[in-house]
């Protein structure tokens, strides 16, 4: 991600309706695994942490994370999040069967990142029977030049790919669904318009995360509401990204 991204994801993370959408939807999915007040939990790639602070707040302070990048580390600890380092999650800095579940959102996809070797990092760090769930974005044909090089992003997936490289683990798999399906029409409306750009020319790219006005992001953390509470019971068949769901053999 672009150095200078991480302060406006800082500014942005903790009201911005499609991250408190979606975070409080992994709440959601941590919680309905039973996970333990006392359990360990791992942010892998955690930004600036706002969905570690969410998981400290909500369901245990014995919570960790990390990042590949120096910036995004130092704006965690200005969230009081002091139990935060700068590392790859190609080579997780934490010792085998450490934690009861991991978190990942929007990290797959990073050009820094070996799915193979994350996937096989992540695994190794959880316990035997932990939990590990992982968000990444979804469709190759909703990228847009210019935000995704500005996140680091160089893919987006599918729910057969995701299964896929799921399958090469030591785990079962116990759900894939899409989320972002109530407002994916509109979601893929803009970027698609937004590929009539091109190349990307800018030598510094910025993402498409920018303030809006609180009638509307309301109105869509609204929304999103509506599709938490579905997802509480129901897999959601299309949407921008997609969250699965593993249970680590033992």
């Amino acid at each position: 991600m672009e150095s200078h991204e991480y302060q406006t994801l800082f500014d942005l993370e903790p009201t911005y309706w499609w991250f408190r959408g979606l975070h409080s939807i992994l709440l959601d999915a941590l919680q309905g695994l039973n996970i333990r007040r006392d359990a360990r939990v791992l942010d892998a790639g955690c930004g600036t942490g706002q969905n570690l602070w969410n998981i400290t707040q909500h369901l245990t302070s014995d919570a960790y994370g990390f990042d590949l990048s120096p910036e995004a580390a130092a704006f965690s600890r200005k969230r009081g999040l002091e139990r935060t380092c700068r590392a790859s999650i190609n080579e997780i800095p934490f010792g085998s069967n450490t934690f009861d579940a991991v978190t990942s959102i929007d990290v797959l996809e990073c050009t820094a990142v070996s799915e193979d070797a994350a996937y096989s990092e992540l695994l190794r760090v959880l316990k035997p029977g932990g939990h590990l769930i992982l968000i990444v974005p979804a469709y190759d044909w909703l990228m847009t030049p210019e935000h995704h090089k500005a996140v680091g992003a160089c893919r987006r997936y599918t729910r057969a790919r995701v299964r896929k490289l799921l399958s090469r683990g030591n785990a079962e798999i116990l759900r894939i669904t899409h989320v972002f399906g109530s407002v994916f029409p509109a979601v893929a409306a803009y970027r698609l318009a937004l590929q009539g750009g091109g190349h990307v020319e800018n030598d510094t790219p910025k993402s498409e995360l920018k303030e809006m006005h609180p009638a509307v992001n309301g109105f869509l953390f609204q929304v999103m509401n509506l599709e938490r509470k579905f997802l509480r019971r129901w897999d959601v068949p299309f949407g921008s990204s997609i969250m699965a769901i593993v249970r680590k053999a033992g």
